[in-house]
């Protein structure tokens, strides 16, 4: 069975098609299961709401959250240390084992063994890799063991929700997604007369969230205690914890429209040391503290409509469960006037996209078709005899093509018996033909093309790059003046690894 699943920053959300409409498969009541990762030598891993009971007071550093914005890296809770991959990997598993469970209330027996994964319209490789992996993990190795057969980009899949509720041949929508951990954008085109149905023109990622709107409000209660308290409470993850989960929760206070109207004044709560301290809030103070974020996707919506004004869009749809904050909703209106601000099913919208997108992603009939969010390219010497200090990147695939996308460049060896030809990938938002090599850039892969002995210098080796609808990258190449043999490629991380 495929189902499609919203992997959040804050909370993910897994859901299915059946009888052309969505299924959440969660029980009733319950918002979504939270993102959250713990681990201590006496209850093991933890994941979801037992992860959020279980990292409370001093246990809190034993506490992960936003795993998905931090895959490549670790984290280290009482003494062991876990990588990216295996947290969203135990994270996913529990997601899965739920969603199986509340199929099985509805009738539906069948295994969960394949799944589309929403990820930010802005995602890279190592990201994609390091979520599909955890995705694959055996079940025996505390990963859920589904086959992820597509990636689709959040507020894209949203646009898919929104389009089967609203379709209109020559539709053209930007989606302002405004989730816990990243701000995504997208203008998405519907016609049923076209061979892919859902055309996406263009995408952004902001890497800010409902977390940061959090943040801010965390800097302030923290102020305020100390100065209430006489001591710093930020040096102590117990108090810290406590107030990160007030200041959440007073963000979801001001976000409450009770009889058409949004409060104006909140208290928060906390407790120090026996002692209940109580912080007045008002919404101005709210704004105040958080405007220049949602100033800052007014801007990148602006800059991408800007971008594509020979392809206007009239209506804006707002998903994401931080688009419920009073702040988004009026300012939007506010910024917009010219154009129809829908707010759509703020925290389902993208779980129900996924879910559709998972019944057609095999490509056994034109669906959708995106663009590739960054530029991925190579470096090489242009004149290495007469200037063999000069580096460049030739990008192979642009930010912006059609996906699926595939290109070849040629490139020759150095000197005669020439053993390896090395290539390094970088990924960039640049989407220009070539650009000056700078060293603190990184590569995202290393390859390494192994030649027999014997060859003349300037023997031709080609570098195939291809870029699937997914976005995914795959890369092979070939040596010899007539290009029609192939030889060993190896591939490593931008950590070393052999992959």
């Amino acid at each position: 069975m495929r189902i499609g699943i919203d992997f959040g920053t804050c909370f993910s959300l897994p859901a299915l098609q059946s009888d052309d409409r969505t299924v959440f498969l969660l029980p009733p009541g319950v918002y979504g299961i939270p993102s959250l990762f713990y681990y201590d030598e006496w209850e093991g891993i933890q994941t979801g709401e037992a992860a959020n009971k279980a990292g409370q007071g001093t246990d809190a550093v034993n506490l992960k959250r936003a795993v998905k914005l931090s895959l490549p890296s670790t984290f280290t809770a009482d003494g062991k240390t876990f990588t990216g991959k295996q947290m969203a990997a135990a994270i996913l598993a529990g997601v899965v084992s739920q969603a199986q469970s509340i199929a099985r209330t509805k009738l539906i027996t069948e295994p969960i063994d394949e799944a589309v994964i929403s990820v930010p319209a802005a995602f890279t490789q190592a990201e994609k890799r390091i979520l599909r992996e955890a995705a694959e993990t055996p079940v025996k190795d505390g990963g859920p063991g589904i086959k992820v057969i597509g990636f689709i980009k959040e507020p894209v899949a949203a646009a898919l929700s929104y389009f089967r509720d609203s379709m209109k041949d020559h539709t053209r929508i930007l989606v302002y997604d405004l989730g816990g951990g990243t701000f995504d954008i997208a203008i998405v085109e519907a016609d049923s007369r076209l061979r892919e149905k859902y055309t996406v023109i263009d995408s952004a990622t902001l890497r800010i969230g409902g977390n940061d709107w959090d943040a801010r409000i965390e800097e302030y209660l923290a102020s305020m205690l100390e100065k209430e308290c006489g001591f710093a409470v930020s040096n102590d993850p117990g108090h810290m914890e406590k107030i990160r989960r007030e200041a959440n929760s007073v963000k979801h206070a001001f976000s409450e429209n009770i009889c058409g109207a949004f409060p104006q004044r909140v208290r928060a709560r906390i407790e120090v040391n026996g002692r209940n301290h109580n912080i007045p809030m008002t919404s101005q103070m709210f704004d105040e503290l958080t405007g220049e974020l949602f100033r800052k996707t007014v801007k990148e919506t602006k800059r991408l409509l800007d971008a594509n004004k020979d392809q206007p869009v009239q209506d804006i749809i707002c998903v994401g469960g931080s688009t419920n904050m009073p702040q988004v909703q009026n300012g939007l209106k506010s910024e917009f006037p010219d154009k129809n601000v829908h707010f759509y099913e703020p925290e389902k919208a993208v779980a129900s996209g996924a879910a559709i997108y998972a019944e057609y992603c095999d490509g056994k009939e034109p669906y959708l078709t995106d663009i590739a969010a960054f530029s991925y390219g190579t470096d090489c010497y242009p004149d290495f005899e007469n200037d063999p200090t000069r580096r460049v990147i030739i990008n192979l695939v642009r930010r912006g093509q059609r996906l699926p996308v595939s290109s070849t460049d040629r490139f020759r060896t150095a000197v005669n018996n020439q053993r390896h030809m090395y290539f390094d990938i970088f990924e960039t938002e640049q989407d220009v033909r070539e650009y000056d090599y700078k060293d603190r850039v990184r590569p995202i892969l290393s390859a390494e093309l192994e030649l027999p002995a014997g060859l003349a210098k300037g023997t031709l080796c080609k570098l195939d790059m291809t870029l699937n609808k997914d976005g995914l990258l795959e890369i092979c190449a070939s040596y010899g003046n007539d290009l029609r043999s192939e030889a060993s490629l190896y591939l490593y991380d931008d950590n070393g690894t052999h992959i």
